[in-house]
C-alpha cells in the first residue's frame, strides 16, 4: 500500500497496520523478528564469542543510526520544504518505527546475557551498573518521547489534511532528543571500556 493511500490513523492499532502496509510486510516481519530473535540464538548457542558478535553487530547497528539520525537526516529533513519533507519521511518514518525499538531491545538483552554468561553479575561493577542505568534510560527515552514524536509524525504524513506546522515540530524535538540518545550512547561505549579495563 502507498502511503498517499493512507489516512490519518484514529487509534494505536490502525496506526501500526498502516505503519506495516505503508513499510511492507516483509520487512516488518524481519525488522521485528531478526534482532529479537539474534540475541536469543546467540545466548542459547552457550558461546560467548557468538553472542558478543551478536551484541556489537546489533549496537553499532544502533550506533550508527542515531548517528545519521541526529547529524544527517534531521539537518537534512529540517531543510526540505513542506512536501518534500512530507514525501521523505514518508518512506523512512514507518520503517524506522518497525525496527529501531527491536534494535534496542536487542542489543540491551544480547549485553545482559553476555554479562551473565561472562559470570559479571556475580560480583557486579561500578561500569556494568552504569552500563545498565544507560540502557535503562536509552529504553525509556526510546520508547517514551521518540516514539511519541515519531508515531505524531506518522499520523501527519498519513493524513489528508497534513499540518505541516506540526510535522516540522516534531521532527525538530526528535533531532534534538537524537541528540540526547547519541551522547548516553556514547556514555554506554565508555562503560564498556571500564568492563574491558576492570573498573
Amino acid at each position: 500500500m502507498a502511503l498517499a493511500d493512507a489516512r490519518r490513523p484514529s487509534n494505536r492499532r490502525e496506526r501500526y497496520r498502516l505503519m506495516v502496509d505503508a513499510a511492507s510486510r516483509p520487512f516488518a516481519v524481519g525488522a521485528i523478528a531478526v534482532p529479537l530473535l539474534l540475541p536469543v540464538l546467540g545466548y542459547l548457542s552457550g558461546d560467548s564469542r557468538v553472542l558478543f558478535t551478536v551484541h556489537l553487530f546489533l549496537g553499532a547497528f544502533w550506533f550508527g543510526t542515531a548517528v545519521l539520525g541526529a547529524a544527517v537526516l534531521g539537518p537534512v529533513m529540517g531543510g526540505l520544504s513542506e512536501e518534500a519533507n512530507a514525501e521523505f519521511a514518508g518512506g523512512f518514518v514507518p520503517k524506522m518505527n518497525l525496527l529501531m525499538e527491536p534494535v534496542s531491545v536487542g542489543v540491551i538483552a544480547s549485553g545482559i546475557g553476555l554479562a551473565s554468561m561472562m559470570g559479571l553479575w556475580a560480583a557486579p561493577s561500578l561500569s556494568l551498573w552504569a552500563a545498565l542505568v544507560l540502557a535503562i534510560a536509552l529504553l525509556v527515552l526510546g520508547f517514551g518521547p521518540l516514539h511519541t514524536f515519531t508515531a505524531g509524525m506518522f499520523d501527519e504524513i498519513a493524513a489528508d489534511d497534513t499540518d505541516h506546522e506540526r510535522l516540522a515540530s516534531l521532527n525538530k524535538k526528535y533531532g534534538m532528543l537524537s541528540l540526547v540518545e547519541l551522547v548516553l550512547m556514547i556514555a554506554v561505549l565508555g562503560t564498556m571500556s571500564g568492563l574491558r579495563w576492570g573498573f
